[in-house]
């Protein structure tokens, strides 16, 4: 098949119209300057970059709602009367820990470890005021509650957490010149404990629990008719 001269002489001129742009193209410094320019002025900066970085960690809310694990000292007291009228009160040095796990509302734990050092039974026949350390041998007792919790940020390091729930407390002295005093007591307890975030995981808290207890949950001959426990602590905590 023979092709025309006409159709032959379009196909040149097309040819080397589009070498000859191309050709101008690449010769044109200017051109090549101004889409290098264009791409710069597109591409962002370092400190653009790092600014960007900056505010997306600003803007990102805190962690607030980190489960929290404190552990502290503090000074326990309970004051109960039993079915034959007495009213006993003991005081002691208690260890406490407290756990949180929520944001605005949670799950509150709080559980004591205490040794009673000083008892008083004024009123009574025996009219007992004296040392647990010297006249008891067997001395301790636990507290617990497990608490619907709320959360409030005071600051920007400052936290209040706050909590109701069931509250068990559980007691034993003894000793073989004294009558025992035991019980195992169930009803409401509450918390208040203050956060303050000293360092990003760590943070120093105060506190403050109270409960009343209505049940004895021992079958014996004098059993605890109310009881009223309450601590006042400080510790030391993680969040995470």
């Amino acid at each position: 098949m023979r092709l025309s001269p006409l159709f032959l002489a379009t196909c040149v001129a097309i040819s080397s119209l589009l070498h000859g742009t191309a050709g101008a193209q690449s010769e044109d410094p200017s051109l090549a300057e101004e889409e290098q320019a264009a791409t710069d002025e597109q591409a962002p900066t370092d400190d653009e970059v790092m600014a960007e970085a900056e505010a997306e960690t600003e803007a990102r809310p805190r962690r607030i709602n980190a489960p929290s694990h404190d552990a502290g000292l503090g000074f326990h007291t309970i004051r109960f009367r039993t079915e034959d009228g007495d009213v006993y009160s003991l005081h002691a040095l208690t260890l406490t820990f407290d756990y949180w796990v929520g944001r605005k509302f949670g799950m509150m734990l709080h559980g004591e470890a205490y040794f009673p050092m000083r008892g008083a039974q004024p009123g009574s026949g025996e009219d007992y005021r004296g040392s647990l350390r010297q006249d008891f041998s067997q001395r301790w007792g636990l507290d617990g509650s497990i608490m619907f919790g709320a959360h409030q940020e005071l600051g920007e390091n400052l936290h209040l957490y706050t909590g109701v729930g069931v509250h068990l407390q559980v007691f034993r002295i003894n000793d073989a010149n004294y009558s025992t005093i035991e019980a195992v007591t169930l009803g409401v307890g509450g918390v208040a404990r203050l956060r303050y975030d000293f360092h990003p995981h760590m943070h120093v808290g105060a506190m403050v629990a109270a409960a009343i207890d209505p049940v004895d949950l021992i079958k014996h001959r004098n059993r605890v008719v109310v009881l009223f426990p309450i601590t006042i602590g400080a510790s030391l905590g993680t969040h995470f």
